[in-house]
Formats: C-alpha cells, structure tokens, sequence
C-alpha cells in the first residue's frame, strides 16, 4: 500500500491532533493511502461551511476554511496526473486569494459556487483516474473507494452548479455507490468487476460534463 507525504500542518484540520515541530520548516508525516481516501468528502464539508459563514458575513471563518480546503486541494494536486494537477494548483491558489480578500466587494456567493464546483468536477476525474489505476492493478478494494470519491464529487459538482439532476443520473449514481461498496467485499467484488464500474462512470462523467459544460481532462479509454 503506498505512503503519502503529507504536510502535519496542513492535515492538521484533516485528521487527528499531532504535534507540529516549531523549527519553521515545513514537517511530514506519512499517511497510508487506505486511509487518506476516507477523507474525500471534506472539501464538501468544508464548501458548505465557507458559504454559510459567507451568507452570514462571518468572513474570519470563511477565510480559515477556505485556507484549510486549499490546503486539501494543494496536497491532491501533488498526487494528481498532468492537465487534472495544474487545475487543482489553480483553484486552490484562486481559494488562498479569496481567502485573504474574503470580504471584497467583488467576491460574491455566486463566486464561491463557481468555485466550489469546479473543485469538485476536478476531484471526481482525479479519483476517478485512481479508482481506474486501482482497478488494473488488481486492488478492489481501493478501487471501490475511489469509486465512491467519485460518485460523491460528480454528484457535488452539479449541484455547485444550480443544474438539476434527473432521474437516470440520481439511479446511476446509487447503482455506482453500490458497485464501490460491493468492490470492497471480496466476496462480492468479482461480480461486481464484472459490471464494468469505472467505464460507467467515465460515461457519466462525459455526460455530466456535457450538461454542466465542463471539460473532460482525463483521457478517457
């Protein structure tokens, strides 16, 4: 199972309390990879609770968290592929930005939504690609994880979007939520494969992309 050097500093909203050196240089801590995906739907937490305070001209909280989901996109963006990381280094430097301008006239809750969703359009397709890698790799189980990561982002990216989501993508995305947790179980994992998960949600992805008008980074195959 691979290791991910994450920055203490940044984790620090992310995970369990740890302590931080204070020599000023930037410290580490390895976290397994299993682990590290469970964390997925913080953006989401994160995104809600930013436009809330935003709403509410709480703009202390909304900066804190904008720095804490910019930090999140910035260690994604570390682990990302080309094309899907430069995006993600955009967007979290567009989040630092705010951030210290949060209570500018020109940012506006429409601002934040744009925003908020192309992160999470950017975060299906890098999970996607992980749940694809996994996949050929043999590793259900991670498969199915990054599986759910993107069901969850797709899902999040349209509603950031004020677009409506019909029947058939609400029952896709429950028969893929379905796949991911039955990819988990290897007992049922087998069958599972054998309903083609990840190549039915790069044809979601396509869709979606295409109702939302969004462009499709991966190379889809």
């Amino acid at each position: 199972m691979r290791c991910l050097k994450i920055i203490i500093a940044v984790s620090l909203a992310l995970t369990s309390p740890v302590s931080v050196a204070q020599s000023g240089e930037p410290s580490f801590v390895a976290v397994d990879e299993n682990l590290w995906v469970t964390f997925y739907d913080v953006p989401s937490h994160r995104f809600r609770a930013i436009r809330d305070a935003f709403v509410r001209r709480n703009f202390e909280s909304s900066s804190r968290d904008l720095v804490t989901s910019a930090s999140y996109l910035k260690i994604e963006s570390g682990r990302a592929v080309p094309g899907i990381a430069e995006r993600l280094e955009d967007v979290a430097a567009q989040m630092m930005s705010i951030s210290q301008n949060i209570g500018d006239k020109n940012v506006t809750a429409t601002t934040l939504d744009q925003l908020f969703g192309r992160a999470h359009w950017l975060l299906a397709q890098h999970y996607l690609h992980f749940a694809r890698e996994s996949r050929n790799a043999d590793n259900n189980r991670m498969s199915g994880r990054y599986l759910w990561a993107t069901a969850h982002h797709l899902e999040r990216a349209v509603l950031w979007s004020n677009a409506r989501i019909d029947k058939n993508v609400v029952t896709t995305l429950e028969e893929l939520r379905d796949l991911a947790s039955r990819l988990q179980d290897s007992e049922t994992a087998p069958a599972a494969r054998k309903e083609k998960p990840i190549a039915r949600a790069e044809k979601l992805l396509v869709k979606l992309g295409a109702e939302i008008d969004r462009p499709v980074v991966l190379n889809i195959q």
